[in-house]
């Protein structure tokens, strides 16, 4: 993993999501360079997506999320997926140029059942 490039790649994306579905819905902020924190706009969740050396980690903050709360992650989630997918297995990249390797080919599919409306 080229943890600096991923980083940036993954950080411009859900700086780019947080008006969806809705206008103004998510609040995108950083605490460092290894995390980014999407808070929902009735403040009953947060999404933590934390990347280290070894991988991306994705935490939920709230005890009691809304439904349209749970609705929105998913689908921020899937898109996010979705990004890892395209930097893992789309373009003519060689695979040590690639930004992210797996080191098992379906762990984006498994991590896709941990999603609330997947």
């Amino acid at each position: 993993m080229k943890s600096g490039g991923l980083r940036l790649y993954c950080n411009l994306f859900l700086m780019g999501v947080q008006n969806t579905p809705e206008k103004g819905c998510w609040k995108a902020s950083q605490s460092d360079n290894s995390e980014v924190n999407l808070r929902y706009v009735d403040l009953s969740g947060s999404i933590i997506i934390r990347f280290t050396e070894d991988g991306i980690t994705v935490d939920r903050l709230g005890s009691s999320p809304s439904t349209k709360y749970l609705i929105a992650e998913s689908m921020i989630l899937n898109g996010f997926l979705d990004e890892l997918h395209s930097i893992v297995y789309g373009g003519d990249v060689s695979e040590q140029n690639r930004l992210l390797t797996l080191m098992e080919s379906d762990v984006i599919e498994k991590a896709r059942g941990f999603v609330s409306f997947g």
